[in-house]
């Protein structure tokens, strides 16, 4: 199973012509000495609306990868997916943000968000205090 570094940052090159600029700035933040994971993403509506396939992003940020010589994680994210738009994405990206949309406005009772946070301390933590992060 992938797993997710800690810091990612999800990144949206709308029409596939921005990856190489977009990724400088992972490559300023490593030079800085923090490792923050650069994670293409572009929803089915998005492709949708442009005209675009799933194909476009992983090629547009292997470009950017190998224009910038980076040597670490990327990923690209299948994005605000439903289950019976999945299979476009299947062949070009690492993982799937399911659109929770439909589910929206259900209550989570405060014993299922303490389990949650017991089982994923990894997860915990503010960002805003990483040195060298704005």
């Amino acid at each position: 199973m992938l797993e997710l570094d800690k810091y990612s940052l999800g990144v949206g090159d709308r029409f596939a012509h921005q990856a190489a600029a977009q990724f400088r700035a992972f490559v300023q933040l490593a030079e800085l000495g923090k490792r923050v994971t650069p994670v293409w993403n572009k929803s089915n509506r998005e492709h949708s609306f442009v005209g675009s396939e799933p194909s476009s992003v992983q090629i547009a940020a292997q470009r950017a990868v190998q224009q910038l010589d980076w040597q670490t994680h990327w990923h690209v994210d299948a994005d605000h997916i439903q289950l019976q738009t999945v299979d476009r994405y299947l062949d070009c990206t690492d993982f799937f943000t399911i659109d929770v949309a439909d589910s929206i406005g259900g209550t989570v009772s405060d014993g299922d968000v303490t389990d949650f946070v017991a089982r994923h301390a990894e997860l915990v933590g503010d960002i805003s205090h990483t040195e060298g992060l704005p």
